[in-house]
């Protein structure tokens, strides 16, 4: 399968996951508004997913204007390292806010292996900006946005099977 063809099975991977979860929610929710925990998690879980499909449409849209691969490239893993950056500086403090509402609701080692493997994804995009390693390209970019669809998975697993105290109250 070429790039692009890979990109857009990750882009539709990405919407079916956001469109899953609406259901999900749906199905789940009570009557009225969502708790705190609810509203965490499903912004997790989409910005993950529309991150993933809007970053993996970027290599077309970007050589459509006449950039070179090579540019292109560099540009897109820029700004894949710089999203999951802004991520990591919003997720990790709402962690920490979300437990005070509802202690006991995450398990603090998955949460420890999504954010070191948020931080791979930047170390990896950094690594291919910088010519640290021989790394294709087309490995780094996709490396970070199945990065972002499993997290946007587990996310989507966690608001499926567990439920916060806060949504039972």
């Amino acid at each position: 399968m070429e790039i692009s063809g890979f990109l857009q099975t990750i882009a539709q991977i990405g919407v079916a996951i956001a469109g899953f979860s609406g259901l999900i929610v749906t199905l789940r929710k009570d009557a009225g508004t969502l708790t705190s925990v609810q509203k965490f998690r499903l912004q997790i879980l989409l910005s993950l997913a529309f991150g993933a499909m809007f970053l993996s449409l970027l290599p077309d849209l970007l050589l459509s204007f006449g950039l070179s691969a090579d540019k292109m490239w560099k540009v897109c893993s820029s700004i894949l390292a710089l999203y999951s950056i802004v991520f990591l500086g919003w997720w990790i403090p709402a962690v920490f806010r979300i437990n005070e509402i509802d202690p006991g609701i995450f398990n603090w080692t998955a949460f420890f292996r999504m954010t070191t493997g948020h931080v791979v994804v930047v170390l990896v995009q950094v690594t291919f900006l910088f010519s640290l390693f021989d790394l294709p390209a087309t490995a780094a970019f996709a490396t970070g946005l199945i990065w972002y669809l499993l997290h946007s998975a587990q996310q989507f697993t966690r608001m499926l099977f567990i439920r916060a105290k806060s949504d039972v109250a």
